[in-house]
């Protein structure tokens, strides 16, 4: 009977602790669910938030610049041997097609029949280049420098208008006009002053003055992410700029867009840091950028040089060379490629990126 008394108890235990249990577990079961609801409705509120439509980072895009490309000479002689006018830029297609703009430096007439060499300083380039530019994404050639005339204004206008054909806008020389850069003819002066109002659709003034020097600028305009990009190009090469007139064309353009980018032609060669040969590059950029240019691509020199952030721009002094056959000398077979990258209307200048490359076999461009 003891045990009989002990095992009731027991069993009444038992009984009370699953009651106890069951009752426990529904109150912390309608706690947590009380609490998971309110978490639940947190979540989807920020949720709503997440799904109203976000402004694409203010226009985010990207423009890549490059040094001399010069499909001359040796260059030429290769690409025409093996048949292949991609040979020299195949090693940084995918890079020059990774911008939303691409710009360079043309540093010779691209005619028929050029003559095939490997030695001389008269450029030209076979017309079959052109449509490698194309494959390569190029969009913006500067048309101005030293070597651009090498086939007088006729092979200047025949590269301007193949390029034009495939879809590649020009800035600097033009065959349709150009700006003289001096005018001692009051009758000249005049005409200038009329004519010349509007450099994205200028008329003919002239081509040259008597010292043989040119002060020409056809300029584009391209749009991107709703930004509009105005291009221009000068070269000072043996000659200085006529700055009236550049800074009534910088006017002029600044008018139409949001950023002045000017490739220019400038210094001396083979200088690691910019120095002055007709025109000052140092002093020259500065004024470019207070004229109202936003970005100032400098070539001519054949090794890199640095670049400066000045006031609200940027000025790349020499950018090595791209494409060419100097390959006597280390400093000469390399280039920089730089990608500038906006926000908007706004260069990131924490967010340059510079892209170093190689030429090898008189003319390749590659990765090193």
């Amino acid at each position: 009977e003891l045990k009989e008394f002990e095992e009731k108890p027991s069993l009444f235990k038992k009984i009370l602790i699953i009651i106890l249990i069951i009752v426990l577990d529904i109150g912390v079961s309608l706690y947590l669910f009380r609490n998971r609801t309110q978490n639940v409705r947190i979540s989807s509120n920020k949720v709503i938030e997440n799904t109203v439509p976000a402004v694409k980072e203010n226009n985010i895009w990207s423009m890549l610049i490059t040094g001399d490309v010069i499909p001359a000479r040796s260059v030429n002689w290769q690409m025409t041997l093996k048949n292949d006018f991609m040979w020299p830029l195949r090693g940084i297609k995918d890079i020059l097609q990774s911008a939303d703009l691409t710009l360079i430096n043309l540093e010779s007439p691209l005619i028929s029949n050029c003559p095939i060499t490997n030695e001389g300083m008269k450029f030209c380039g076979d017309t079959r280049f052109a449509q490698s530019l194309k494959t390569s994404g190029v969009d913006v050639v500067n048309l101005a420098n030293n070597h651009s005339l090498n086939y007088g204004w006729e092979g200047l206008g025949e590269t301007e208008k193949l390029l034009n054909n495939l879809g590649i806008d020009t800035v600097g020389y033009t065959n349709n006009v150009c700006y003289y850069s001096s005018n001692p003819d009051a009758d000249r002066d005049e005409k200038l002053s009329e004519k010349s109002s509007h450099p994205a659709k200028p008329d003919c003034v002239g081509r040259q003055d008597s010292n043989n020097n040119v002060d020409c600028s056809s300029s584009v305009i391209k749009v991107v992410q709703n930004i509009k990009v105005g291009f221009l190009g000068y070269n000072t090469v043996g000659q200085q700029l006529n700055r009236e007139l550049v800074s009534k064309q910088i006017t002029d353009l600044r008018k139409s867009v949001d950023i002045i980018v000017i490739s220019i032609h400038w210094g001396k060669e083979y200088t690691q840091i910019p120095e002055k040969e007709a025109e000052d590059p140092k002093e020259l950029g500065r004024w470019f950028i207070d004229s109202g240019a936003d970005i100032i691509v400098g070539n001519h020199p054949h090794v890199i040089q640095p670049f400066e952030f000045y006031g609200k721009g940027v000025i790349f002094y020499a950018m090595g060379n791209t494409v060419f056959d100097q390959e006597w000398s280390s400093e000469t077979k390399k280039g920089n490629l730089v990608k500038l990258n906006f926000l908007g209307k706004q260069l990131q200048n924490n967010k340059i990126e510079i892209i170093p490359i190689g030429i090898r076999n008189y003319g390749e461009a590659f990765i090193p």
